[in-house]
C-alpha cells in the first residue's frame, strides 16, 4: 500500500505557532491527513520542531531557518527512502529548500506555485526576509555558504522550476527573474490546465514526476485569505485545484507542500477546505 508521510513544520521563520507558523497544525486539524487517505494511501505524521532552547542560544532568523531546512531534507529523504511521499506542512515558504535537497535523484521539476516569486537576494532585498528568498537559495542563487552545509544537497536548475500565479514582486526580483531560467505563467495563463501541463512536459517526461509546492496565498484573498502577503489578482479555489488535478493526472506527485496559512487573517476558516481538495487531487495521483 502506497503511504504518505506528513511533515508538519509549525514555523514562520524560527518562530514557533506564530504567524504562518499557526496554519501548519491548523491544515491538519481540519482533514489533511483524511484528505491524503482518500484514494486508499496509508498516511503517517510527524512534526519537525527546532531544540526548545534554540530561541535562547544568540540564533538568529536565518541560523534557525537552516535548521528546520536541514530537518526538513533528512525527514524528506527518509520518507523516500521508505517508498513513501513527503507532504510537508509549513509556515514558511524556504522548506521547499529542504523538500528539494532530500528528495532522491532524479530530481523532479519543481511547480511552484505562489503569489510571490521568492527570488530575491540579500544584496537587492528591500525588506531583507528571508522567505522571500526560498526559491533563489533553491536555484542556487542565494545564501550558497549555508546550503553548502546540507550534506549531498545540490541546487536544483531555474529550468527545472515552473512559478506559477505570481503576481506580487519587488522590482529588482522581477529583473533578476526575467533574465533567468525559470518558467513564469501568471495567472492570467492559468485559465486552463493546458499551459501549464505543456510547459511542465518540455521540462521533463510525465514519469519523472512532479514537486508540487503551494503557497496558499496564490489563492485570490476576497477567496480565502491567506496571511498578510496575500495580493489580489489570484486563482480561486477551483481554479487551484483543477490546476493540482491535471498534473496529478498527468505525472506522479513525488513530494509536496503547503505552506504561509497564518490563520489570524483567515477567521472564517476559507483555505482548509481549499487545501484539502488540493491534497485529495494529490492523492489520486498514486
Amino acid at each position: 500500500m502506497q503511504e504518505f508521510r506528513i511533515l508538519t513544520v509549525p514555523y514562520e521563520l524560527g518562530r514557533l505557532r506564530d504567524g504562518t507558523g499557526t496554519g501548519a497544525e491548523a491544515l491538519l486539524g481540519a482533514g489533511a491527513a483524511d484528505a491524503l487517505a482518500s484514494a486508499g494511501a496509508r498516511v503517517g505524521d510527524e512534526t519537525i520542531a527546532l531544540d526548545e532552547h534554540f530561541g535562547t542560544t544568540g540564533h538568529g532568523d536565518v541560523d534557525a531557518a537552516f535548521a528546520l531546512i536541514a530537518a526538513v531534507a533528512g525527514r524528506v529523504g527518509d520518507a523516500a527512502a521508505a517508498g513513501a511521499v513527503p507532504v510537508v506542512l509549513g509556515g514558511s515558504c524556504f522548506l521547499g529548500v529542504g523538500v528539494t535537497a532530500g528528495l532522491p535523484a532524479p530530481h523532479p521539476p519543481v511547480l511552484y506555485l505562489d503569489a510571490h516569486a521568492d527570488f530575491n537576494h540579500p544584496d537587492s532585498s528591500e525588506h531583507g526576509y528571508f522567505d522571500g528568498m526560498g526559491l533563489a537559495v533553491m536555484t542556487g542563487g542565494a545564501w550558497q555558504g549555508m546550503f553548502s552545509t546540507l550534506a549531498g544537497a545540490e541546487p536544483i536548475p531555474e529550468s527545472s522550476v515552473v512559478l506559477a500565479g505570481a503576481r506580487d514582486f519587488d522590482p529588482s526580483e522581477e529583473e533578476r527573474l526575467r533574465r533567468s531560467g525559470i518558467s513564469h505563467l501568471p495567472p492570467a495563463e492559468l485559465r486552463s490546465p493546458d499551459r501549464l501541463i505543456r510547459t511542465l512536459d518540455a521540462i521533463a517526461p510525465p514519469e519523472t514526476g512532479v514537486y508540487v509546492h503551494l503557497d496558499l496565498d496564490v489563492i485570490d484573498p476576497s477567496v480565502a485569505p491567506a496571511n498578510v502577503y496575500a495580493a489580489p489578482g489570484g486563482l480561486d479555489g477551483e481554479g487551484l485545484v483543477g490546476l493540482v488535478s491535471a498534473v496529478a493526472a498527468t505525472r506522479p506527485v513525488r513530494a509536496a507542500a503547503l505552506t504561509c496559512y497564518d490563520t489570524g487573517f483567515d477567521p472564517d476558516r476559507r483555505i482548509p477546505p481549499i487545501a484539502n481538495e488540493v491534497l485529495e487531487a494529490v492523492a489520486r495521483s498514486l
